[in-house]
């Protein structure tokens, strides 16, 4: 099984790749924002460490849809959209949350957003919170890199999520969202300006 998994969702991009019965994870890690999102070096990495690899034997899809870089889950969205027109295949969106909890279902699984932001999934369901006392008492598991001040928390490297995803994926228990747009759990305001 052909598979790619898109995350965008942090300052680093990562993709993880099953093609011909071997796993690849890579990581892309640019300073400049302008340049994050080179497509063209990442499809020339790929192609330079896969043998063989062509976008038309890939039979399964999937992007990392937040909590993250909202810009992010979107740029994944549309390359994975624009994917699906050219090679008639589906592609699906994942919680980071749930991606970070796959093997570790007895934790609650945090990402800390901008500023006071934290998002984390509990009884299987993905929440937001604006302090960090408010996360429910439990053993946690993180990303590494958010440095979060829990007792006892896991933490985990942040190609963990990209790695699980594919995971999922492949698994016959696919815990994919209902639909493929972006993860937005925290509830969007806007404030009109004049």
């Amino acid at each position: 099984m052909n598979a790619i998994v898109l995350d965008l969702t942090s300052n680093q991009h990562y993709i993880a790749l099953q093609y011909d019965g071997k796993t690849y994870d890579f990581c892309f890690d640019e300073e400049s924002i302008v340049k994050r999102n080179n497509w063209d070096e990442k499809i020339e990495t790929i192609k330079q460490s896969v043998t063989g690899f062509e976008f038309k034997n890939l039979e399964k899809m999937a992007y990392a849809a937040g909590p993250g870089s909202y810009t992010g889950a979107r740029l994944a969205y549309t390359f994975l959209q624009t994917l699906q027109l050219i090679l008639e295949r589906d592609f699906y969106a994942y919680s980071n949350l749930c991606a970070m909890n796959f093997e570790q279902t007895n934790k609650v699984a945090v990402i800390k957003g901008n500023k006071n932001d934290f998002f984390y999934r509990h009884n299987n369901q993905d929440f937001y919170c604006d302090n960090i006392d408010k996360l429910p008492d439990a053993d946690y598991i993180g990303v590494k890199s958010d440095q979060l001040p829990l007792k006892g928390i896991v933490e985990v490297e942040a190609n963990h999520i990209a790695i699980n995803i594919l995971k999922m994926l492949l698994s016959e228990n696919n815990k994919h969202l209902p639909t493929n747009y972006p993860n937005y759990i925290k509830e969007l305001s806007y404030h009109k300006s004049r």
